[in-house]
């Protein structure tokens, strides 16, 4: 009987990958990683732009909620306290009260009292900043339009608030929107356009064009949507300052 292994005596040895093939699987291996990390990344990505977007719908809900037991007038963007200590809004304990459900935070005493981590921008968040920063580079109140009462924080009853009777449109005015302030003015609304936000810096009003390039923004009737740059040049063309966008009072 003839020997079919005879003429070839590597025959039924199981053989080694060679350099292309090797390459081959490498090429294959790297592009799945590729795409599983840009497919995490753009799932991330959607996950914080949908939790920023409920994060500011659940500030205009304690902001209509502080409204409603102050006749009307939201939480204002700044107020001094008895000893002339300024208190950002979300300082303001009756408004946390409101947007954390625990009404145990009207005893608190620390200053300033943060909002819970959950409620910023995941964002922010994940860029690991100082808690201050976290706080002021998350979501900012629009105070285009509100007298302050003197230079920001210098008179013992320096205060602005919007008062949602008095809005003509509150469903096309701005209440809160992703920022890196704690105030958002419209002469700051091109300043910043970085998708990082380890970037960012506070201050100067600002908001952020951080989730895809666009800003997160809540209306006073409590819906939210987003904004890019080119929305905002259309609102430069129909008034600019004096839109209703940006000015909720009459």
């Amino acid at each position: 009987m003839k020997n079919p292994n005879a003429k070839n005596p590597s025959a039924g040895i199981p053989r080694g990958f060679t350099l292309t093939e090797l390459l081959v699987v490498i090429l294959i291996i790297a592009s799945l990683a590729a795409l599983a990390f840009f497919g995490t990344q753009k799932i991330r990505d959607m996950a914080s732009k949908a939790t920023s977007i409920r994060n500011l719908s659940q500030l205009q809900i304690a902001n209509m909620s502080y409204a409603t037991d102050h006749n009307g007038v939201c939480v204002p963007l700044l107020r001094n306290d008895e000893n002339g200590s300024a208190k950002r809004w979300f300082q303001n304990l009756d408004f946390l009260a409101d947007l954390t459900g625990n009404p145990d935070v009207k005893q608190l005493e620390s200053t300033p009292t943060p909002i819970p981590l959950e409620m910023l921008d995941p964002k922010v968040v994940r860029a690991r900043k100082p808690l201050h920063d976290r706080i002021y580079t998350s979501y900012g109140m629009n105070h285009t339009g509100l007298p302050l009462g003197g230079t920001l924080g210098s008179t013992p009853n320096a205060s602005s608030s919007h008062n949602i009777n008095n809005m003509p449109d509150p469903s096309r005015s701005m209440a809160f929107a992703t920022a890196t302030d704690f105030r958002i003015s419209y002469g700051s609304r091109y300043r910043w356009d970085f998708e990082n936000p380890k970037d960012e810096k506070t201050g100067n009003g600002e908001i952020a064009y951080r989730h895809g390039n666009k800003v997160l923004v809540v209306y006073f009737d409590g819906h939210a949507g987003e904004m890019g740059k080119a929305d905002f040049e259309a609102i430069d063309r129909a008034g600019g300052v004096s839109n209703v966008f940006w000015k909720a009072q009459p």
